[in-house]
């Protein structure tokens, strides 16, 4: 999604960097792993493939993606200001990325199926209010149980709250992934909707009434003391070229 391209995102434990073609090479090594490719229901791909993949997400409106990075292993600019721009930031920090969390987008349902009147005239349909599947992983096994998911999770549901005003985050689990279903259940206040079982598959959704009601409720979560910023790094010039 272009609309976070140039945004990171800094909380207390971790730094949300978009994803660029410098993150490509690193993530491809994780998603050879038969544990990861298990628990994401992904397909392994080839190099060039995750390429392609990385401008697809970068070019579609509907999927938003940030590399996570461990902010104890960041090196920020020298001034300690966290509001200046710094274009260099992912490029600087390649060691520091432990995973990734991404955002898809789609409408949401309908509880209601709408009683057609013949008698009343029509009504203009509301904006349909949009909807995100979350998904969180820390590849990084070393960088597991340290809070990073939970804080990454939370950065990136505050940030869809407000870059697409979203009311209703789902995910989509497998059965056997404990560690992720505790994250969800126990941590970021998600309760089960939905199981299928040919998929062997539960799914989880935290709703509120409103973006605002949602945002309020995961900041709570997070403390009242817990602070997170942003601040832009614009892509560089031979980049630029592929974005226009």
């Amino acid at each position: 999604m272009r609309l976070n391209y140039e945004t990171c995102i800094v909380g207390s434990k971790c730094v949300l960097v978009p994803y660029r073609p410098c993150h490509v090479e690193r993530y491809h090594e994780w998603m050879k792993h038969p544990y990861l490719l298990e628990m994401t229901g992904s397909e392994p791909l080839s190099l060039q493939e995750e390429i392609d993949m990385q401008i697809s997400w970068r070019d579609d409106d509907q999927k938003c993606t940030f590399i996570v990075l461990a902010r104890e292993k960041c090196n920020f600019l020298d001034s300690g200001d966290l509001t200046l721009e710094d274009a260099n930031f992912p490029q600087r920090n390649l060691e520091a990325m432990v995973g990734d969390v991404n955002l898809f987008f789609s409408e949401e349902e309908d509880e209601e199926e709408e009683v057609e009147d013949t008698i009343s005239p029509p009504k203009e349909k509301p904006t349909q209010q949009l909807q995100a599947e979350l998904d969180i992983m820390i590849a990084e096994e070393d960088c597991r149980g340290q809070g990073l998911g939970k804080e990454a999770s939370c950065l990136m549901m505050l940030y869809g709250t407000k870059a697409k005003t979203i009311r209703r985050f789902f995910c989509k689990i497998k059965e056997n992934n404990q560690p992720s279903l505790s994250l969800f259940q126990k941590k970021l206040g998600f309760q089960q909707c939905a199981y299928a079982a040919c998929f062997q598959e539960f799914e989880l959704e935290r709703r509120e009434n409103s973006s605002d009601e949602t945002r309020e409720g995961i900041q709570a979560m997070l403390g009242d003391a817990f602070q997170w910023t942003t601040f832009k790094c614009p892509i560089k010039i031979e980049e630029s070229k592929t974005v226009d």
